[in-house]
């Protein structure tokens, strides 16, 4: 059956000659047409008889044909089941029918093209927001508003989308320049004490600009100008996107930087905070070295940097008191208790327990460990401080900083008897877990999340008493390293310790998202546990193959020693996937590392 275009059906409906029905041939529709003598009556009867519901079903099918091919199969037959008689019967093709089947389709077909035309404008400006950012894309918008092409851009929507992403690009580029013009004036602004006067006074900050130096403001505008660098960059997965700054987040990023030096003369010599912390602590403020006021000012620095968030907006008052109280602990009452120490170790009482721990005969060690043991204990008490502890059962704090520097010297005696048994183990053709472990955990005493590396300084004071006492452990690390014991040994060790950090990361990362919060405080517990757990042999890595004898050159040339090191290095610090051997070293860290992984609710088994 041939296709006769709508157009005929719409002519010839629109037709008035007081007749309602349309007729068709295979090329052509025609109104019916009225008789008015009694032969034409009964012939035109006779021949819709012959005719009769054929000839119907094809002026509707001619017609539905034609729907289609002038709006398409969905809008054409949708449009003529809207209005086409639906008892089941051959009806004649009428002039309402088709005239409102075809309106119908018209404004149906300029519906979707509407719809086409916003779901375009709106997958292109969203392409831009992506790209460039929501300012960008919202600057863009205006700059389209009245634009007869962007109306229309689902009729050619590549083209379009090309031209607007050109436009796009400019507004970046101008936004980019435009905030970092902004960024390069208040930084210039912030060089000004006056301008930075009138900021403290407006914030009702409490200075004396007498007493806060040039490389002060020239910290406090490297600080700012990094919070305004992120400020500017709102999306973190793409950071080419810039926005421009906004007042009130600048105001309060400087003003946090404010806050650290008003809060840094509160914790400076003679300040009332102090000395007052220092009083409690029964301790004498007046012994406070120079250095540790450079400590407390650097770590004030990075404290306030890190509360006040990467863009410096957060609102960090309630924490001020906690942070000072903190960093004076830390470290002006950390230093008066080495210096305090110090001289401690350097009494006979001291250096008779001292002196048997180092090699024989190099006084040069005993002076070193004179310093370096004090400064483990002062550690150690200043960490008990935190927790609470009064030391009044000791007798007040430099009584307990004295035994508990006592206890540091034990430490380091114990210390020669297990790192020699770890040589001895790492170096044999089995692995003890729980041997590993207890080196692990005593060697870790003295850390801090770092794993024992308060006593890297040591390291090499131990290797070298051992193996001068014990020359036989020193042929058998050479003849582990020359066999590859020794980097086989290292590999699984570092693959246990990956076995572990990876079960740490999934369960907090998954524990975090299930309640809903970012995964960035699991990934940083993790790391914390993983450095504990890896800290020990870090530090202890680097001295242990340094103690290895250096080769007969008849035997291997220095080169291929050096490359035989690196490659037992390599192993142990960038780790296979874990082997069926790492699940029982695995489980020996675990079960001796218990209260660190009950700490933070954690359940493993290999």
């Amino acid at each position: 059956m041939s296709t006769i275009e709508l157009s005929s059906f719409v002519t010839a409906a629109q037709f008035d000659n007081g007749l309602d029905k349309l007729h068709t041939t295979q090329e052509a529709v025609t109104q019916r047409t009225s008789h008015t003598s009694v032969g034409g009556k009964v012939l035109s009867w006779a021949k819709l008889h012959i005719t009769g519901d054929g000839q119907k079903s094809a002026d509707q099918t001619r017609f539905q044909e034609a729907l289609k091919t002038e709006f398409g199969k969905d809008v054409g037959e949708a449009a003529y089941k809207a209005f086409a008689p639906g008892d089941g019967k051959a009806h004649s093709l009428t002039n309402a029918q088709v005239l409102s089947s075809v309106e119908l389709a018209l404004t149906t077909q300029e519906n979707k093209a509407e719809e086409l035309n916003v779901t375009t404008q709106a997958a292109i400006l969203s392409s831009v927001a992506k790209t460039h950012g929501a300012e960008v894309a919202a600057n863009v918008t205006k700059l389209l508003e009245g634009s007869s092409e962007f109306t229309k851009a689902g009729e050619n929507p590549e083209q379009i989308k090309a031209i607007v992403s050109q436009i796009a690009e400019d507004v970046a580029k101008n936004l980019a320049a435009e905030t970092d013009a902004n960024i390069a004036t208040h930084i210039e602004k912030l060089g000004d004490r006056e301008h930075l006067k009138a900021a403290a006074s407006t914030a009702d900050f409490q200075i004396n600009w007498d007493n806060v130096s040039s490389e002060q403001i020239t910290k406090l505008q490297e600080n700012v100008q990094g919070k305004l660098e992120n400020q500017s960059r709102p999306s973190n997965s793409n950071q080419s996107i810039r926005s421009s700054l906004k007042d009130e987040q600048v105001q309060q990023a400087v003003g946090n930087q404010l806050r650290a030096i008003a809060a840094l003369q509160s914790a400076s010599a003679g300040d009332t905070l102090l000395e007052s912390i220092f009083s409690e602590l029964g301790l004498p403020a007046e012994k406070i070295s120079a250095g540790a006021f450079g400590e407390i000012a650097t770590v004030l620095n990075g404290v306030f940097n890190t509360v006040s968030g990467p863009e410096g907006t957060n609102d960090i008052t309630d924490q001020i008191e906690g942070i000072l109280q903190k960093s004076i602990i830390n470290s002006a009452v950390q230093d008066v208790l080495k210096s305090t120490l110090r001289e401690a170790a350097q009494t006979d009482e001291f250096s008779s327990q001292i002196a048997p721990f180092v090699p024989e005969g190099t006084p040069k060690e005993i002076r070193a460990a004179q310093k370096w043991l004090p400064d483990l204990a002062a550690k150690e008490i200043v960490r008990s401080i935190k927790d609470g502890n009064d030391f009044q059962e000791q007798g007040g704090i430099v009584n307990a900083a004295k035994a508990e520097l006592g206890k540091q010297i034990e430490t380091a005696q114990t210390a020669n008897e297990i790192i020699k048994g770890f040589v001895e183990h790492l170096t044999a053709d089995e692995i003890n877990a729980e041997l590993l472990t207890e080196f692990i955990a005593k060697h870790s005493n003295n850390a801090d999340g770092l794993g024992g590396d308060d006593n890297k300084f040591a390291a090499e004071r131990h290797f070298t008493k051992i193996f001068k006492e014990h020359p036989e452990i020193q042929q058998q690390l050479n003849n582990a390293f020359r066999s590859e014991k020794l980097k086989e040994k290292s590999q699984v060790v570092s693959e246990a310790i990956e076995l572990i950090s990876t079960n740490v990361e999934e369960q907090l990362v998954n524990r975090l998202q299930q309640a809903g919060k970012h995964p960035t405080e699991a990934y940083a517990t993790a790391s914390v546990i993983s450095s504990t757990l890896k800290g020990p042999f870090v530090q202890l890595f680097a001295p242990l193959l340094d103690s290895l004898d250096s080769p007969d050159e008849n035997t291997i040339s220095e080169g291929e020693f050096l490359e035989q090191k690196q490659a037992v290095t390599d192993v142990f610090f960038f780790p296979s996937d874990p082997s069926e051997n790492a699940t029982g070293i695995a489980n020996g860290l675990v079960k001796g590392f218990h209260d660190l992984f009950a700490r933070h609710d954690l359940q493993l088994s290999f």
